[in-house]
C-alpha cells in the first residue's frame, strides 16, 4: 500500500487578484470548451481529403470486385 506524506506546515499558496481576474472570463472558458469537446460541424464526406480518400477506396474496391468476376 502507498505512504502519502502530507505537507501541512506548508503555507497555502493562494492565487492573486489578477490571476483570479484573468480566470473570470467564463464566455473564453466556455468557447475554449466547446472547442475542445465539439465536433466540426462539417461533415466528413464534405471534407475534400477525405472525399478524395473515399472516392479511391471505392474505385479500388470496385476493381478487386470486377476482377475477381
Amino acid at each position: 500500500m502507498r505512504k502519502f506524506i502530507l505537507n501541512k506546515d506548508k503555507k497555502e499558496v493562494n492565487p492573486s487578484p489578477e490571476q483570479i481576474k484573468r480566470q473570470k472570463d467564463f464566455s473564453r472558458l466556455h468557447h475554449d470548451y466547446e472547442k475542445l469537446t465539439k465536433r466540426g460541424k462539417r461533415p466528413l464526406y464534405q471534407d475534400p481529403k477525405l472525399f478524395m480518400l473515399i472516392l479511391i477506396i471505392g474505385i479500388v474496391m470496385l476493381l478487386v470486385y470486377l476482377e475477381s468476376k
